[in-house]
């Protein structure tokens, strides 16, 4: 469970000052399995029509390392087809645990231009961690490397190409064993029939090599612990059998290896088949129920695991709905998170054009 809490206040036609307040606990998707909140404070303000700087302090507490950093940084948009932006990150922090410090710097571009069938977005980000040992009071430093990338083209009115490449790197002057890497390459092609526009399908292709470091590996029995190379074909469609009904379904096939020794690794096939099952109904005006049976396939672990989810959308707008739903199956339709640990309430928001 997670929650933000924030305010604004404008100062002037042209600056504005913020206030934010956020608490979560175990956040799968950064692998970062902890109870921790934050407070960002700043001041942002239009220095003209093309450029806005801003400054914010950046408050951490919780079950990670804690204390105060400072972040300043300018966007550039000289233009409503390009953007820059560049920021720059300074601080201390304290482990909780140790009492060892820890100080942090950091640096990070982006860049963004949009044409009438292309947009482009990247970014660019460093860090440098110095980290005191609690035992004896020596400094170790790892160094981190992040980039985001993604590229999106209309070939058509009926035909659109995605892709994303993200890549992040971190080595620690300690050695190879706290050391790790991540890569995600993801293509995709996206069909909406001008001439039938009932049909909506979207084929996609993901790489993902992933090398946890040491810090993550400490929680047992998890993802993290282990190097996983994949590779995951998916399909999905969905069609309006009328204006109240859509029926649709998916199909992802996982194939890669698995190592639980990073030292020695000694890797082991992993394949996965989901197969899912969909089915809407736009019950009155501003309601849309959706039924989904899903099958999970593990031919290595001759494991097979099904169930069902269920979501119940609420339109805020003509373009977007929020959804609550429940998943009575442990596993989500994410094959390169196998953690088995998404059971239960969730919620959803969907913007559409």
């Amino acid at each position: 469970m997670g929650a933000r809490l924030g305010t604004e206040y404008l100062y002037s036609d042209r600056t504005t000052t913020y206030l934010n307040y956020g608490l979560e606990n175990e956040r799968t998707d950064n692998g970062v399995r902890a109870n921790k909140g934050n407070t960002i404070g700043g001041v942002r303000s239009h220095h003209s029509d093309t450029v806005t700087v801003f400054g914010e302090e950046k408050y951490f507490h919780g079950d990670v390392p804690t204390g105060l950093t400072h972040a300043a940084g300018v966007q550039y948009a000289p233009n409503d087809r390009w953007n820059f932006s560049t920021n720059v990150d300074r601080g201390s922090l304290k482990d909780n645990r140790t009492g060892a410090n820890m100080d942090r710097s950091g640096f990070g571009i982006d860049m963004g231009c949009g044409f009438n069938a292309v947009k482009l977005a990247s970014a660019l980000e460093f860090r440098r961690d110095t980290m005191q040992s609690p035992t004896d009071l020596t400094n170790s430093t790892r160094t981190s490397f992040l980039t985001k990338n993604s590229a999106k083209y209309q070939i058509d009115p009926s035909w659109r190409l995605v892709s994303k490449l993200n890549y992040f790197e971190s080595k620690s002057s300690l050695g190879a064993m706290y050391d790790g890497t991540f890569t995600e390459a993801v293509v995709g092609f996206g069909l909406r029939p001008v001439t039938h526009d009932r049909l909506n399908m979207l084929a996609k292709y993901t790489y993902l090599y992933n090398l946890p470091s040491a810090g993550q590996s400490t929680v047992p029995n998890t993802a993290a612990a282990f190097i996983q190379k994949s590779h995951i074909f998916s399909i999905d469609a969905i069609y309006d059998v009328s204006k109240n009904w859509s029926i649709g379904g998916k199909y992802a096939r996982k194939t890669g290896q698995v190592s639980q020794d990073r030292v020695n690794p000694t890797f082991f096939d992993s394949t996965a088949n989901l197969y899912i099952a969909r089915i809407d109904w736009h019950v009155i005006h501003k309601w849309d129920l959706t039924l989904e049976g899903r099958l999970l396939s593990l031919p290595e672990a001759q494991d097979k695991r099904g169930g069902a989810l269920v979501v119940l959308y609420r339109h805020m707008s003509d373009h977007i709905k929020l959804g609550a739903g429940w998943n009575f199956t442990n596993f989500s339709d994410d094959l390169t998170n196998l953690s088995y640990t998404h059971q239960g309430f969730f919620i959803n928001l969907i913007g559409k054009l």
